[in-house]
């Protein structure tokens, strides 16, 4: 499988998170790349555009694996998580590609030749 953004590309462009966080979430965002695009991405690895999905990806799956705390209990610890319909992994991950990848890329119809 093809990782499209490499760590050095994440920090010149504004990445945050640690090299170890980022190649992590950079194989989940490139899997789901090559998903979305049928594996059109793949043969457009060296383009930015798709270099910079990747970033925005990793970037939001970081920030949803963060979570955002609805209730904590102390006796028997408990946790919750809110999840909503706007903080979805698929509504970030979707957002992210269709800023940068080309709509040709997204077509799920069939082609005209």
């Amino acid at each position: 499988m093809i990782i499209f953004a490499d760590y050095e590309f994440y920090k010149s462009v504004g990445g945050e998170l640690d090299e170890r966080s980022f190649q992590n979430l950079a194989a989940k965002a490139s899997a789901y790349i090559d998903k979305v695009t049928f594996g059109r991405a793949s043969e457009h690895a060296d383009d930015e555009r798709v270099k910079r999905c990747c970033c925005d990806l990793c970037d939001s799956l970081s920030a949803i694996s963060g979570g955002v705390k609805q209730s904590e209990s102390a006796g028997s610890w408990s946790v919750t998580y809110a999840n909503s319909e706007n903080t979805s992994e698929s509504n970030y991950a979707r957002a992210a590609c269709r800023v940068w990848l080309p709509a040709d890329w997204l077509y799920r119809g069939v082609g005209r030749e």
